[in-house]
């Protein structure tokens, strides 16, 4: 039976074919064929698929409107064995795909041949429009209880089981005051040139969802207790009509949280990740009601895509920019770590500021003041380099052990529930490999964003034009693994 089961096994990761497609005037063109990056959540772990041979499931997208179209196709099909059956395809794909999607091949075919897509614009509101390298992007958003919204998200919510690891659906079947929390960025590339008249110039790139929570602030205390001539009576207080507002959940403060994020293959690697990601920051930096930007379990790639645009949009704020560490801090043999390193209440209004969450803003201060000192100096380079050509030595050596120290009780008071189950030796022994780590992954990313620059002054070289601004660079996991303790 086990050579059976080989012969009668695909690796569904291969089965499965994605092609965004539109109508030519010779019949269906494909623009665009890619395969899924994972399928675990449809198939099973084992990402297989049993009774089929030759098997193939085409998964086509009109290329504007997101329309799908699924076939299947196989050259035999295994005959119930008692309890073993070939795999129900159908049914499986059903429970993740809307019901047009199995219509026939010729209902597909002739329904995106209609002329009516030449005047097709994506769902929700035009956010914004930008020009590289001869291309134009628009950045359209809208809200999950809008339907037309509703509608493109059911077509391409399985991407997120292709392309996100442990990515879950959004339940759209939620109350309008759930759905309405939820806005939905579309990233689509609009064709300017050799466009047929009756296809539509819109090609989907991808998407992200973000999702409004609640942002609870606790009341400042006075500092001093008010006279009691001043005092408002209890009565004074409840003196209140009735029936209270209406209130709208857009009526109070939130943390927008960055929930699902999809760039398609055939579009990974040229800057429109950090396109999309810069677009949706920019629209709620100007949101007034949005206190914090978050990002829900980022995953490694956009751990990098995050912090390096955060970084390049940070450094256009001169007080960012001119941040420095302290030197006249004086550390201690032993004690707490010296709170004037850093001016913490400057820290602090520049975080709020920019809405970047506590926990980011502070791997980005440590990032930005790792750059301002000299790398022979960091430890992170693992490399021996001469000292002697460093103006200022001591100084900046004392520099980076205040950068250190700084760093590790940022460590410490982020892990403390796990280091204090530690003795004192191996605390400090963790605390240093994490340092160590981190540090690494810093000089890393300080890397990659230097060749980000170099890669666009080149570029600016070249055509005689201004560099394009950090959203443009080549947003692609850079090449080596980062250790993550931070």
């Amino acid at each position: 039976m086990a050579d059976t089961n080989a012969d009668w096994s695909t690796d569904s990761n291969k089965a499965i074919n994605i092609s965004l497609v539109n109508s030519s005037g010779q019949g269906i063109k494909t623009l665009y064929s890619f395969n899924p990056k994972m399928t675990y959540q449809i198939f099973g772990e084992e990402e297989s698929i049993f009774g089929y041979q030759g098997l193939k499931i085409n998964l086509r997208y009109n290329a504007c409107d997101m329309r799908p179209g699924l076939q299947i196709t196989y050259g035999k099909k295994f005959k119930t064995i008692g309890e073993t059956e070939p795999t129900d395809l159908k049914a499986i794909m059903e429970e993740f795909l809307p019901k047009t999607a199995f219509e026939k091949s010729n209902v597909f075919e002739s329904t995106i041949a209609d002329s009516s897509y030449e005047n097709f614009q994506p769902p929700g509101e035009l956010w914004q429009t930008m020009e590289a390298g001869g291309q134009t992007y628009e950045i359209w958003k809208g809200n999950l209880a809008d339907m037309a919204v509703q509608q493109l998200v059911k077509r391409i919510q399985i991407l997120v089981l292709f392309y996100i690891e442990g990515g879950n659906y959004i339940e759209l079947r939620d109350a309008d005051t759930t759905l309405e929390r939820w806005t939905v960025f579309f990233l689509y590339q609009k064709k300017t040139v050799d466009v047929d008249p009756k296809t539509s110039p819109y090609v989907f790139m991808g998407y992200s969802t973000v999702f409004r929570y609640f942002y609870y602030q606790p009341i400042t205390p006075p500092s001093s207790p008010p006279a009691k001539k001043q005092r408002i009576s209890r009565e004074a207080d409840l003196d209140f009509q009735l029936p209270l507002p209406e209130l709208q959940f857009s009526d109070f403060t939130c943390r927008s949280r960055i929930s699902q994020f999809v760039i398609l293959p055939p579009f990974q690697g040229g800057g429109n990740g950090s396109r999309l990601y810069n677009s949706i920051f920019d629209c709620y930096l100007g949101d007034p009601k949005t206190l914090e930007i978050t990002v829900e379990d980022p995953n490694e790639a956009f751990d990098d895509l995050r912090d390096l645009n955060d970084l390049a949009r940070l450094r256009t704020v001169p007080e960012f920019s001119a941040l420095r560490i302290n030197t006249e801090a004086a550390p201690r043999a032993k004690g707490p770590v010296p709170n004037d390193i850093i001016d913490s209440e400057k820290l602090e209004k520049i975080r709020t500021s920019m809405k970047i969450a506590p926990r980011q803003f502070a791997r980005l201060v440590e990032l930005q003041l790792l750059s301002r000192i000299p790398s022979n100096i960091r430890q992170s380079l693992l490399v021996e380099r001469p000292t002697s050509t460093v103006p200022d030595l001591k100084t900046k050596q004392h520099e980076y052990r205040l950068w250190k120290l700084w760093t590790k009780s940022r460590l410490y008071r982020h892990n403390k529930d796990t280091l204090i189950q530690l003795d004192r030796v191996e605390r400090i022994e963790k605390l240093d490999e994490a340092l160590g780590s981190v540090e690494a992954d810093y000089a890393r990313l300080l890397r990659a964003l230097h060749q980000r620059q170099d890669s666009k002054t080149e570029a600016a070289s070249s055509t005689g034009k201004r560099p394009p601004p950090d959203g443009d660079a080549d947003d692609g996991e850079p090449s080596s693994k980062k250790a993550k303790f931070a």
